[in-house]
């Protein structure tokens, strides 16, 4: 139900409540404020500061003036009704002086909060992933060091518990050379509280709690500002059932319109790889100029094609396009891939609202446009112009992929088809005029051929129904998120220290962790973590541990490990003593790492492997292989596959020249990943742990993702 204030403000037109009406929405949702009242005369400040006692804090209340600190309206460490009566005329003045139009309604005296630690609780209304709460390091401090933790509304407690932990200075909270600790309960109630105002007044855009001082016992908000949205946002709701995108991937009869008779032209490359390779469904050629097109029978249009047509390709300049859709319409077609461009990447949006329009009258799904369309790996269905002979596609499999961009793209699908990846599913969607990527994920989180998802993603627009979706999804198959355009920062309009540091990609990335998600920097780590993920059991903990015949790299998966907040895995001396009695005396055992040594075989391997694998300490195996090494035989890929029987992870790191790649490609055919660099191999590792704290197998402490 929407506060009383609130339905106030709004009916004056104010788009910004004073401070009494914010404290007092505060107090109705169990915020700790100050005691406070409001003095209209300097008579009722003498009143008030008999009642409440000193010191005192006022301030000037006014809609006009947000920011009272710069317009000189506060008062502090008021002692003496002396000072009472002094600060309330002083702030009447410079509020007059700062702004001569401005309404007073008075000047708040509040009682002065203890000295504690400042932090801020804030929420927003982002435009892509709606109610945001933030918590951080307060006071003056919160711009400069931007320690700050966000989560999506509503939290429950142990989300705002995560907020707490996840701030830099969370150090600080728990005390700090001997400094007290703070209530941190007080502070995850502030935080419960605060999502739950946003979460039923929607028309709340931003909200300050700046400072809350935190002491042993409490958290109280000092200072609250509530800025209040003149548009609230509606609900988005899928018009759609899931099963409308069923068609891209297994349309039993395609139509490419635009299809071309001239090689290299995207309509003829595009038929090309529907007609000539591995896809068992009826092509149909759409060409006003042609009798036959590749040996196939060409239209004039889709509606002369007698047979039913379950998807058509788009091929045509963008200013046909509607015209097209209403003939495919007419036809019966509810499946589009459009992967002609031209529409709003270049500047041309009415073509594309009018595409989406025309569509919505069929009930017509639209991927693209400007894209490269789908690849369905188990019914071959192809709509790439990328020819066979420059692009590779990937066997069939269970790894699905979203991207925005047809670039990216291509190369995860080339990688994946050189290390033997499958694929289910495909889609490049380009300026997603229609189906976006919380459908596809909707899709494919039903889809049983599917069983993880890598997504690329650059603007998001419906970034709540994503958010929900997800969170459905990834406690039973991963996804791994790449979010580019992560520079950006809060808007420059922002009215709160929580919108100035609210930036796109810090929400997004919070609201992917949120949701199960794993967030990865580049193309290279989610590559790496959709390898690990597609062929490796979860691990049962975060504890790695690592076998080599080169200790260099594993200094650096130390480091890399810790970084992530997993650990080596602590030996038992039980096992450091085993370890020690049946390898050879050249080989190097700590409770930290395994070295064999240049002069290691495949049998110290075995034997190190073995032991490990049977530790109930050891949740991850890691082996690193110099194979340049000559003592170290080809036995080895044998002793690896033989270790798949404990059902423990096992990702591996190897560098080198010709005959590594051949044993590292030898050992990935076995499904057991192995990467160039430590910091690759850790990243992966990072990637089974998240997913693994996602499904419930691990239950330890916070990993950051």
């Amino acid at each position: 139900m929407r506060a009383a204030m609130i339905d106030d403000a709004m009916r004056e037109s104010r788009f910004t409540l004073t401070e009494p009406e914010a404290k007092a929405l505060c107090r109705e949702y169990a915020i700790r404020v100050p005691e406070f009242e409001v003095a209209r005369t300097q008579e009722g400040a003498l009143e008030i500061s008999k009642k409440l006692g000193f010191p005192l804090a006022a301030k000037i209340v006014s809609p006009q003036i947000t920011h009272k600190t710069e317009a000189g309206c506060v008062a502090l460490n008021i002692q003496s009704p002396d000072e009472v009566k002094m600060a309330f005329t002083q702030l009447h003045s410079r509020a007059r002086e700062y702004d001569p139009r401005a309404n007073i309604h008075g000047v708040l005296l509040e009682r002065m909060e203890a000295p504690g630690i400042e932090v801020i609780v804030g929420a927003i209304d982002d435009p892509q992933f709606g109610s945001v709460i933030m918590f951080g390091l307060g006071g003056v401090f919160v711009e400069v060091f931007r320690d700050v933790a966000f989560k999506l509304a509503p939290i429950t407690e142990v989300i705002a518990q995560e907020m707490v932990g996840e701030i830099r200075s969370h150090r600080l909270l728990r005390g700090y050379r001997g400094s007290t600790a703070v209530d941190e309960g007080s502070i995850t109630h502030t935080l419960q509280a605060v999502s739950k105002l946003v979460s039923e007044n929607r028309e709340v855009l931003e909200l300050d709690l700046n400072p809350v001082i935190v002491r042993d016992n409490s958290a109280t908000a000092v200072d609250a500002r509530i800025i209040l949205s003149q548009h609230p946002r509606a609900e988005l709701r899928s018009e759609y059932p899931v099963g409308s995108l069923e068609k891209f991937f297994k349309a039993k009869s395609v139509a490419v319109i635009g299809a071309s008779s001239t090689p290299g032209k995207i309509g003829h490359e595009v038929l090309r790889s529907l007609s000539q390779h591995e896809y068992k469904g009826e092509v149909y050629p759409i060409n006003p100029s042609a009798q036959s097109i590749l040996g196939l029978k060409a239209y004039r249009s889709i509606l002369e094609v007698h047979d039913t047509v379950n998807l058509a390709v788009l091929t045509v300049q963008s200013k046909l396009v509607p015209s097209i859709i209403d003939e495919c319409g007419r036809k019966g077609v509810r499946n589009i891939v459009i992967v002609s461009g031209g529409f709003k990447e270049t500047g041309s949006t009415d073509v594309e609202e009018q595409t989406v329009e025309v569509a919505r009258k069929f009930g017509i799904r639209l991927i693209g446009p400007n894209c490269i369309g789908v690849l369905d790996g188990h019914t071959r269905l192809d709509t790439f112009f990328q020819s066979h002979e420059r692009m590779l596609r990937p066997k069939a499999g269970s790894v699905a992929f979203i991207t925005q961009s047809a670039t990216f793209g291509a190369t995860f699908l080339e990688w994946a088809a050189q290390k033997g990846i499958g694929v289910s599913k495909f889609v490049s969607y380009g300026n997603r005029c229609d189906v976006d990527e919380g459908d596809l994920l909707e899709y494919f989180g039903q889809d049983t051929e599917t069983s993880i998802v890598g997504l690329y993603v650059e603007g998001i627009d419906h970034g709540r129904k994503l958010y929900e979706i997800a969170g459905k999804i990834t406690p039973k198959k991963p996804i791994v998120v790449l979010k580019a355009g992560r520079t950006g920062l809060g808007s420059k309009a922002a009215k709160s220290h929580t919108g100035w540091l609210a930036g796109s990609y810090e929400i997004a990335k919070s609201a992917f962790r949120q949701a199960g998600m794993i967030v990865v920097d580049d193309m290279e780590q989610l590559f790496d973590a959709v390898k690990a993920l597609s062929a490796q059991p979860l691990p049962t903990g975060a504890n790695i541990a690592m076998v080599t015949n080169g200790a260099g790299p594993c200094v650096m998966a130390a480091d890399k490990i810790e970084e992530s907040n997993m650990q080596v895995a602590p030996l038992s001396p039980e096992t450091v003593s085993e370890l020690t009695r049946q390898l050879p005396r050249y080989c190097f055992v700590s409770e930290t790492t395994i070295d064999l040594t240049g002069s290691a075989t495949s049998k110290d391997y075995d034997t190190a492997l073995r032991i490990l694998a049977e530790s109930p300490a050891v949740s991850v195996l890691m082996p690193f292989f110099v194979f340049q090494d000559t003592p170290l035989d080809d036995d080895i890929v044998s002793v690896i596959a033989e270790l798949r029987s404990f059902n423990k992870p096992i990702v591996c790191c190897a560098a080198g020249g010709p005959y590594t790649e051949r044993m590292s490609r030898r050992i990935e055919e076995l499904g057991i990943p192995v990467y160039e660099t430590a910091e690759r191999a850790v990243a992966a590792v990072k990637a089974l742990v998240l997913q693994a704290k996602v499904r419930g197998r691990i239950e330890q402490q916070r990993l950051e993702n």
